[in-house]
């Protein structure tokens, strides 16, 4: 299914201008001194941020391979610069950092009291924090990442459910259901090309007649947002 046009694009429009802003600044970076080369990495921290509507950017290199060292960082006013942390402390963090890969967070803390509005909650930051990657969704897709704040996720969403009077295996086969719904909206939403146009599609009523009934605003331009929150609510069996 192709996405609403007006989020097309809205996010053709977002990545021109970040692409355009890469290339601006790696245009600048060609002319920059060696007496300025840290003051100009900062600064493009700071433009990169705020064009991504981000908290923070930092850089790191690994010293003896034990430790990650902040070489550059900007983060916004208020916020407590990022601290040095040992290879071993996060494993899987450092080795998938490392290898290049993309490492995605959902946060897990203030949370709803109430179970199933826990999990709802929890899902919906993991959705948003692969959203706010390109190719999150791709990346995420396939491995298996058994530490860390992968459990600590899967953890707060088996609680939650346990909590709310699933047994043991209705919780683990739900939370992995959950994953797999976000998961794969997730990649349909991120590989939908940019220029994506449903404005022809149409289900001749002889050929298609459920379709056609049901109609092509529901089943082609609604948006992902929607379906998203229609099929976590039906999967907790929620209204």
């Amino acid at each position: 299914m192709n996405r609403p046009p007006q989020d097309l694009y809205a996010e053709f429009e977002d990545r021109l201008r970040f692409e355009m802003l890469l290339t601006e600044l790696s245009a600048h970076f060609v002319s920059v001194t060696s007496e300025s080369i840290d003051r100009e990495i900062v600064e493009a921290q700071r433009r990169i941020v705020q064009a991504l509507d981000l908290d923070r950017s930092t850089l790191a290199q690994v010293e003896g391979g034990e430790r990650f060292v902040m070489t550059h960082t900007w983060h916004l006013p208020g916020l407590k610069p990022f601290p040095v942390f040992a290879v071993k402390d996060l494993p899987w963090m450092s080795s998938a950092m490392m290898r290049g890969e993309m490492v995605c967070f959902a946060r897990i803390d203030d949370l709803p009291a109430e179970p199933i509005e826990r999990v709802r909650v929890v899902v919906g930051r993991y959705r948003a924090a692969m959203l706010n990657h390109r190719d999150g969704g791709r990346l995420v897709a396939g491995t298996f990442t058994g530490t860390g704040n992968t459990f600590r996720v899967a953890e707060v969403i088996v609680d939650a459910l346990l909590k709310a009077g699933y047994s043991e295996q209705e919780a683990a086969r739900l939370c992995w259901a959950l994953v797999y719904f976000t998961l794969g909206l997730t990649q349909e939403q991120q590989t939908s090309p940019p220029d994506a146009d449903a404005a022809g599609v149409d289900f001749a009523e002889a050929s298609y007649p459920a379709l056609a009934k049901v109609g092509v605003q529901l089943l082609v331009h609604d948006s992902f947002d929607a379906r998203f929150d229609y099929g976590l609510a039906r999967l907790l069996n929620v209204a």
